[in-house]
């Protein structure tokens, strides 16, 4: 029995033992701190690693791409670069008034040639420079808009912007030879081309031949003097041509002639505008006007697109290419007024 008594007071001290050492771990448990479910400071770098990468790349890609071709837009079709003339410019438009054709016309030549003014025409003044940087901070303020604020830090944004400002104004450095195509000594040799072609000359000389085939008899001269201002008289060219027997007069004139924009960059065509009046002596009415514009973006019926070049083709050979383009123009337009059955002459 005294065994029996041993055995179980042995066995309630490890009962005990047991519970005092369960009962510790529990109270250590408790009061032990939660494991840290979050990155340690040492950590937080690396998460943050993919999105400077990624920042790193769309700001290459932005300076690449957005600031690559910093150039000016090219100009539309059919804008005027270069013009020769003193009489503004309208476009095609055609006025003719009912009557009985002229029996016997004539041609009104100006005793003095006018004086043409030539000037090139440029619509950016703004500095190359000034230019390329306006471009480039554009490009760098559009991707800061389209950047989510979440991904967004204020060193990178200062990066984008002076890195697409610096490389827009690279760009214009860059892509300022191209431009050259209107150098000094070509817009000279283009302006002195001009006033040795003689327009207006050639034009009526031109219209003067392809009547040929309307009337049976070369057309009368009757010369005038314009009135050059206001302290100088002209002459009634209508009273001499009543003297001579005439029932009408025929004016041609050219109101501009010059260089406009091509559909390709860099590319200009001969742009000219010409002007028909037809004239009765008796009462001095206008009894047909047609103005006709031909050039890059102006088509005219009857007539095929017309061609277009660089200025330094143009100006090549002291201006021979730029001539020759300049007067087949003219030629053409001749033909097409000759032909038009509104014009007022007799078969």
């Amino acid at each position: 029995m005294v065994r029996g008594l041993l055995s179980l007071s042995a066995a309630e001290d490890r009962s005990g033992t047991m519970n005092r050492q369960s009962h510790g771990r529990r109270h250590r448990t408790l009061l032990a701190p939660a494991p840290r479910r979050f990155c340690r400071n040492d950590a937080r770098i690396p998460c943050h690693r993919p999105v400077r990468v990624l920042m790193a790349s769309l700001l290459a890609t932005t300076l690449l791409a957005g600031c690559g071709d910093t150039r000016p837009a090219r100009q539309p079709e059919g804008s005027v670069a270069f013009r020769s003339g003193n009489n503004p410019e309208s476009g095609s438009q055609t006025f003719a008034v009912p009557g009985p054709p002229f029996q016997r016309p004539g041609i009104l030549v100006p005793a003095h040639e006018q004086v043409w003014q030539s000037a090139w025409i440029d619509r950016d003044e703004q500095h190359p420079l000034m230019r390329g940087a306006t471009a480039g901070m554009t490009t760098g303020v559009g991707f800061l808009m389209i950047t989510p604020m979440a991904l967004m830090f204020w060193p990178a944004a200062v990066g984008i912007m002076v890195g697409s400002t610096a490389m827009g104004m690279l760009g214009v450095t860059q892509a300022e030879s191209p431009d050259v195509r209107m150098s000094a000594p070509d817009r000279t040799i283009i302006a002195e081309a001009t006033k040795n072609l003689r327009p207006e000359r050639l034009f009526r000389e031109s219209m003067e031949h392809a009547l040929g085939g309307r009337t049976r008899d070369p057309l009368p001269i009757v010369a005038w003097h314009r009135a050059l201002g206001a302290d100088t008289a002209g002459t009634d060219p209508l009273v001499e041509a009543r003297t001579r027997g005439l029932d009408g007069v025929l004016d041609f004139t050219i109101d501009a002639i010059g260089l406009a924009a091509g559909e390709e960059r860099d590319t200009f065509g001969v742009f000219v505008q010409v002007r028909v009046r037809a004239f009765d002596v008796r009462d001095g009415q206008l009894r047909y006007e047609r103005v006709l514009s031909y050039g890059p973006g102006q088509a005219v019926e009857g007539l095929p697109r017309s061609d277009v070049h660089t200025v330094e083709f143009l100006a090549a050979d002291q201006g021979r290419v730029y001539r020759q383009v300049a007067s087949d123009a003219v030629r053409r337009l001749a033909r097409v007024l000759a032909e038009d059955p509104a014009l007022p002459l007799a078969p």
